[in-house]
């Protein structure tokens, strides 16, 4: 006779495939039908989850349990992400992170479970239009592949990356810096070039990253500067993928031909236009309307931006942050300790240029960025926080001051109440110091501006 635990495990097998029967019939689905299968498949993946969490509290130290679960919860924040449930999703995605710590996995397969873990959720806050904490799960998911070895693993494991880059990527050109995002986006392609007969191997796996998000990034962006050799090098490789039967063929010569267009090309763009719009009327004004939107400003157009406004030298911050590529903050210096000085001075250029009515993208670019390197800087600390606060923290109370009030001025509630949330983090730790006999300036006017 099978034993209890064998049975829970057809149980929890069951749940899930059938949980994923349900979702990969939810992707070719749409309206109510779509939402319904998406619902199911939640309902059957979290009964899975339950029975999982069960047999844990039984057995607290199995190390492949946790995994199990793990995998399990990765899964349904995923699922929660496209449902639109992503205060659910970031949970199950927290949950998960945690279990997987709880594993026996070994080092460089841990580094990138977390790490994707940690992009999904980045994903999932950008979906909720959480922009700190977005770019702050890219930063730590790339962080780990990077301390793992990862970046320079050949494939198939450089695929597992390129994944990674592309969700990051995406992240990167709604919130971040744009320059990054292109970063992202060149690193990933070049993975998925470098291992293309594994790409067709297994389209469903590794398309919706490759010409979803990383390809559709980089032409974005190259498009948006009028770099039309990148943007159509990108296009042409999309698109000869696409004509193989392998993606949105409709989208791919849409956004070719609107490249080619407005690249000074027309004979060249009208047959692919043409055939765009006989095979999705909407496709060629949607490819329009993404290239009239244009890109965000850059930490780089920023710096130079804002020190031409106040009449500041910036050039030594410039080449210090932003001279080499990188994919998020802890990569734009060589030691993230050394962070704190320099976003010191993003918060400064940021509230001078705010007091000087300058523009307040510029503005929130820099705070924004400011906060991102502080952040950065305390997670990489080697020794005291509370030392390290008392020598900081003004700096970035007073960046997230700024940043914060920007945020509310840009009328996005949800970026705002997200950056609250975290510096509410930051206020507490304050007060401690204060409480110790330690004030810091600008520790008043932060609690009060993150009050609960």
């Amino acid at each position: 006779m099978a034993s209890s635990a064998d049975s829970q495990q057809t149980v929890v097998a069951r749940l899930y495939w059938d949980g994923v029967e349900a979702r990969s019939r939810a992707q070719r689905a749409e309206g109510a039908e779509q939402r319904r299968l998406l619902l199911r498949s939640l309902d059957l993946h979290g009964r899975a989850a339950d029975i999982l969490r069960a047999e844990l509290d039984g057995c607290p130290d199995e190390p492949l349990l946790s995994e199990q679960l793990a995998s399990l919860l990765y899964s349904l924040g995923s699922s929660q992400t496209a449902a639109e449930l992503t205060g659910d999703a970031v949970s199950s995605l927290d949950e998960s992170e945690h279990h997987y710590q709880r594993s026996a996995l070994a080092p460089a397969d841990l580094a990138s479970r977390i790490g994707d873990v940690r992009a999904r959720r980045a994903a999932a806050h950008s979906a909720a239009g959480h922009a700190a904490s977005a770019l702050v799960d890219c930063d730590r998911a790339v962080e780990v592949y990077a301390g793992a070895g990862l970046p320079s693993a050949p494939p198939p494991r450089s695929l597992d990356f390129a994944r990674l880059l592309s969700v990051v990527a995406v992240v990167q050109a709604r919130y971040g810096d744009p320059d990054q995002a292109l970063f992202c986006a060149g690193e990933a392609l070049a993975r998925y070039r470098e291992a293309i007969d594994a790409v067709a191997a297994d389209p469903d796996a590794h398309l919706p990253y490759a010409n979803g998000m990383a390809a559709d990034v980089a032409s974005r962006i190259e498009a948006a500067r009028g770099n039309w050799d990148h943007a159509l090098g990108v296009d042409g490789f999309v698109l000869s993928i696409a004509e193989q039967g392998l993606g949105d063929l409709a989208g791919a010569l849409a956004r070719t031909g609107v490249h080619l267009r407005a690249a000074g090309r027309p004979a060249d763009a009208a047959p692919l236009l043409a055939r765009a719009a006989g095979l999705d009327p909407a496709a060629v004004p949607a490819q329009q309307r993404v290239l009239d939107e244009g890109v965000p400003v850059t930490l780089g157009e920023a710096l130079l931006r804002a020190g031409s406004a106040l009449g500041e030298p910036v050039e030594a911050l410039h080449r210090a942050l932003v001279s080499g590529g990188s994919a998020t903050v802890t990569g734009r210096l060589g030691d993230p300790r050394e962070a704190a000085p320099y976003a010191r001075r993003l918060g400064l250029l940021a509230s001078d240029l705010v007091r000087a009515d300058g523009d307040p993208d510029v503005a929130w670019r820099l705070a924004l960025e400011g906060h991102l390197l502080y952040d950065t800087a305390l997670r990489h600390l080697g020794g005291s926080p509370g030392d390290w606060l008392r020598a900081h923290g003004e700096g970035w109370a007073r960046t997230g001051i700024t940043a914060l009030r920007l945020a509310g001025s840009r009328h996005e509630p949800a970026v705002r109440d997200d950056l609250r949330r975290l510096l509410a983090a930051l206020s507490d730790r304050l007060e401690e110091l204060a409480a110790s006999g330690h004030p810091v300036a600008g520790a008043a006017e932060l609690a009060r501006l993150t009050a609960r």
